[in-house]
């Protein structure tokens, strides 16, 4: 059982992470950290982000588990397909809790890409947080 943290590289990443790690270790539950790569080989900049993301999470108080997953989804406009992806992570790894970040897109976006934290806490069995890209870590 544990927290999944979805965690994308933009400036937003370290706020998500934090409060994913304050539910994790308010729950006593185990953190699952994934970034959701486009290509079945990691880039070296993607390598470098999950390197990062590892490296903030050395003195959490709980076990953690980062890991890259290539998006397996296609047909899907972006974002659901992301959704649907994690939606499938959580059930794959009986997660109890996610976390995931959002931000504002236009209407444009959100027809022509989707919404990833939209699609999850629609469809989730488990509670979802959605941290807005507005919350200060």
């Amino acid at each position: 059982m544990g927290v999944l943290i979805a965690v994308s590289d933009d400036t937003q990443f370290e706020t998500v992470l934090t409060v994913g790690v304050q539910l994790a270790v308010g729950l006593g539950q185990e953190l699952y950290v994934t970034h959701i790569t486009a290509t079945e080989t990691a880039s070296g900049d993607e390598q470098a982000f999950r390197d990062n993301v590892r490296e903030s999470l050395s003195d959490v108080d709980v076990p953690v588990e980062v890991d890259l997953e290539h998006l397996s989804r296609g047909g899907l406009r972006p974002g659901t397909a992301v959704g649907k992806q994690l939606l499938e992570i959580a059930e794959d790894t009986s997660i109890e809790h996610i976390v995931i970040g959002h931000r504002s897109k236009s209407r444009l976006s959100t027809v022509r890409e989707g919404h990833t934290g939209f699609v999850v806490a629609q469809e989730a069995a488990v509670p979802v947080t959605i941290v807005p890209d507005t919350v200060e870590s």
